[in-house]
């Protein structure tokens, strides 16, 4: 009887024991159950174009069979390829590309993983670009300023470029670029022909994968100078212009008159005048004469007593003036008064 009891209660510790040595064996299969990876590149692929299917395979010792599927939509899975993997688990199948969209699956044993290959031209995503700021409205020409605004969270990494509109032209010109960080981006730019309202914008020429956008357009007004020999006369013509001295200094873009009322339409585009006043070289060594310089009707320079072998440099506002008045006087003989280098800085 003691017998039969040891045995029953042996049997009894055996059931009632813990799994861990029973468990063994199937963690150890487990463990060695296959793993398997596969990616194609590229994803999409044109017509007659290659693919290459890469993988790895884990879980298992030495290296596997790797069997490669593929099927098209409606049919059924064809082994296109039986593949050995390297000692480090990997492999490899290149294959054309000759119709349809297509799945490939790589199986080692019941485990498997799967890739979508397209056929055809990848579409873009689309992409956004905005421009929401400038320094300033109002620069000189060649005079940096700078422009920012925001980008779509898929152009981070991307190259935005600034433009700016050539009305001369009918074309824009890329005038800076930036790059997109955290869906912001930010320049410094400056533009070099002169106007009343030069647009602006950003644009995004587009990338793999990218469609191209083009922000909204902003304006900047750009003052250049011009000489006045180069502007038409509304009143009265000059009886000299190019290259005249004053006082042994030679003024290349100069014009002068001796009696003649002289008017010049600014437009009310224009903001500074700047000129050197004097008679003309050739003038008598007896010969005066007085000037006045108006914008519209207020005086803004005058000389009573203009004489050879003198000059002055001369500059005021002309904000807002329609036009330019130039009003000589001789005292005797009437000589040339020359305005050396005569120019006015506008945004025509």
């Amino acid at each position: 009887m003691r017998l039969v009891h040891a045995v029953v209660a042996a049997l009894l510790l055996a059931l009632l024991a813990p799994p861990g040595v029973a468990a063994t064996p199937s963690a150890e299969h487990k463990a060695q159950r296959p793993r398997v990876s596969i990616t194609a590149s590229p994803e999409w692929v044109r017509k007659g174009g290659i693919v290459t299917l890469t993988g790895t395979v884990k879980g298992v010792r030495g290296r596997a069979s790797v069997t490669i599927f593929q099927k098209t939509k409606g049919k059924s899975w064809v082994v296109e390829a039986v593949k050995r993997t390297t000692r480090k688990g990997r492999f490899t199948h290149r294959e054309d590309v000759t119709s349809g969209d297509r799945t490939y699956k790589a199986c080692v044993k019941r485990a498997c993983d799967s890739v979508l290959v397209h056929m055809g031209q990848q579409p873009k995503q689309s992409t956004a670009v905005s421009l929401t700021g400038q320094s300033a409205s109002t620069v000189e020409a060649g005079q940096s300023f700078s422009v920012s605004g925001t980008a779509s969270a898929n152009l981070n990494g991307q190259q935005v470029q600034v433009q700016a509109y050539d009305g001369a032209t009918s074309a824009w010109s890329a005038v800076s670029t930036a790059i997109v960080q955290g869906s912001q981006w930010a320049t410094t730019m400056s533009v070099g022909t002169a106007g009343k309202a030069i647009p602006l914008r950003a644009v995004f020429s587009g990338g793999t994968g990218l469609s191209p956008s083009v922000s909204n357009q902003s304006a900047v007004a750009v003052y250049g100078w011009y000489y006045l020999e180069d502007l038409s006369t509304v009143e009265g013509s000059w009886d000299l212009d190019g290259a005249q001295r004053i006082s042994g200094v030679t003024y290349p873009r100069s014009v002068g008159e001796n009696d003649e009322t002289i008017q010049v339409d600014l437009q009310r585009s224009c903001i500074r005048f700047s000129a050197a006043v004097g008679l003309d070289d050739s003038s008598a060594s007896t010969d005066k004469s007085s000037i006045r310089l108006l914008t519209d009707s207020v005086e803004r320079y005058a000389n009573n007593n203009l004489t050879l072998g003198v000059g002055s440099a001369v500059a005021f506002d002309v904000t807002g003036a329609l036009r330019f008045v130039f009003e000589p006087a001789g005292i005797n003989d009437e000589p040339q008064i020359v305005l050396g280098d005569a120019r006015v800085l506008c945004a025509f």
